[in-house]
């Protein structure tokens, strides 16, 4: 009798440690996954602060005032009309 109570009290904690272990993975597993949460979330901000100085060195100001300091001689191209220019199309411009 006594080495079935002793059987189930050995098999009881070999229980209960094989759980501990699985909750130890599994706050292993979480304390990874706020980590890598944390990361995204700083990339996308880096994201974010990137378009938005993309988005201020690619305006249509800053754009034109690198062109005009640059000293360039630029056509348009497109179907866009600037001011005094005439858009041409391929069909015009050939001879």
């Amino acid at each position: 009798m006594m080495l079935r109570y002793l059987t189930a009290v050995i098999a009881l904690v070999a229980v209960g440690a094989g759980l501990l272990g699985l909750r130890m993975q599994q706050l292993n597993h979480r304390h990874e996954l706020a980590v890598l949460h944390s990361q995204m979330r700083k990339d996308r901000e880096q994201i974010q602060e990137l378009q938005v100085r993309i988005a201020r060195q690619t305006s249509e100001e800053s754009l034109r005032e690198a062109i005009r300091r640059l000293d360039l001689q630029l056509e348009p191209i497109g179907n866009e009309q600037t001011p005094g220019h005439e858009a041409d199309t391929l069909a015009e411009a050939s001879p």
